[in-house]
């Protein structure tokens, strides 16, 4: 008998964006590769919730965010625990007040507590400086799974960053195209939560960008649509598309008995049981799953996804310069090995270089980047 997955803890990561002159750049660190979860891999500060995050006295010191939590996912709680991991991992503290400049780092903090040292000082902790983003959860084939909020930051004018040593073995600010090639060279190991939000910051280029990027209110639950007569190619529609609560997405189930999932965007619990639900009803089973390119709303839940079946991710090549994923590269002209139906990856018919479309010939439907076409 097969054990239960284990329950995700929840936690907080922040992306901490500083000014630069070709661009922004974010602050990676490198895990030592003696961690029990992630060794060796590059990371934003994070981690999980202590139960100090929601200690009253600290949630009275933290400003809101003007624009609140659209999705109800990035709570105060969870706002005091980036903070407080960003101060633990990296030195910096996301706060103001009298006592702001001149706080301990946290080699110097004697052993003391975050809430204790704030606590005892005139500080008041910015969650209005913290932009939500994206919400990612840990598969469940993974022993230590984490339900993790997103957020960004930009480096307080005058903060000068601090590691701690015990899980930062180095560090690097960098933009995020530069880091996405650095893992497609194999200097960096990213995993994929990292590797999408690099994606979604590589179009930042001032402050406001970022609050374009967050999310506009909760996700919906998913909606399942047969898209062809013979009921052998089904729609979902998502709603956290590249993590991102509330931003639309489409995955599609194509076969009868030997299926593919095509675009898993949306990384949540709820998109990937939506479809598998559609698989047991079928009595099917998957054979691969295929993203259309590397954008997160098309391939943010496609590692997981494939982890979690056991089967193979395919993609097109481009996706490997920007995916923190496994790919097996698939090209225009070939079909999907197993498949009960014919699934032929076609070149993209937005015309997009770096994406591909399916064509599945028995029922002339293309699939890919969020939308379905009659051929």
């Amino acid at each position: 008998m097969t054990d239960p997955p284990a329950t995700p803890r929840p936690a907080a990561t922040v992306a901490i964006l500083r000014e630069a002159p070709g661009g922004p750049e974010v602050l990676l660190t490198h895990r030592p590769p003696t961690m029990a979860f992630g060794p060796g891999l590059h990371v934003f500060p994070g981690g999980a919730l202590d139960d100090g995050d929601a200690d009253p006295r600290l949630l009275e010191r933290l400003v809101p965010s003007p624009d609140g939590d659209p999705a109800g996912l990035h709570g105060p709680a969870f706002a005091v625990a980036a903070i407080r991991e960003a101060w633990e991992e990296s030195g910096i503290l996301l706060a103001s007040g009298l006592d702001a400049r001149r706080f301990p780092s946290p080699a110097a903090a004697a052993g003391a507590g975050f809430a204790d040292l704030i606590l005892a000082r005139d500080v008041t902790l910015r969650g209005d400086w913290l932009v939500p983003l994206s919400r990612w959860v840990t598969p469940p084939v993974v022993p230590r799974r984490y339900d993790a909020r997103f957020f960004v930051a930009w480096l307080p004018d005058g903060a000068v960053p601090s590691f701690h040593g015990g899980e930062v073995v180095a560090h690097e600010w960098i933009s995020p195209l530069a880091a996405l090639d650095a893992m497609a060279d194999g200097r960096i190991e990213l995993w994929m939560p990292t590797s999408a939000t690099l994606q979604q910051l590589a179009g930042v280029r001032a402050r406001d960008d970022v609050h374009a990027l967050a999310p506009r209110g909760p996700a919906p639950a998913p909606a399942v649509r047969i898209v062809d007569d013979a009921g052998t190619v089904t729609a979902i529609d998502v709603g956290g598309a590249g993590g991102v609560p509330g931003a639309a997405g489409r995955t599609w189930v194509v076969g009868q008995r030997s299926c593919v999932v095509v675009d898993p965007g949306d990384p949540s619990d709820e998109a990937a049981d939506a479809v598998l639900d559609v698989v047991a009803r079928r009595g099917a089973r998957v054979v691969a799953v295929l993203v259309s390119s590397s954008d997160p709303a098309c391939a943010g839940g496609g590692e997981g996804m494939a982890l979690r079946l056991g089967v193979p991710l395919l993609g097109p090549a481009t996706a490997h310069r920007q995916l923190a994923a496994s790919l097996t590269t698939i090209v225009p002209g070939e079909t999907v090995d197993a498949a009960d139906l014919t699934v032929r990856a076609i070149a993209d018919p937005g015309g997009r270089a770096d994406a591909l479309g399916y064509l599945v010939e028995e029922v002339g439907v293309v699939l890919g980047c969020g939308r379905e076409a009659r051929r």
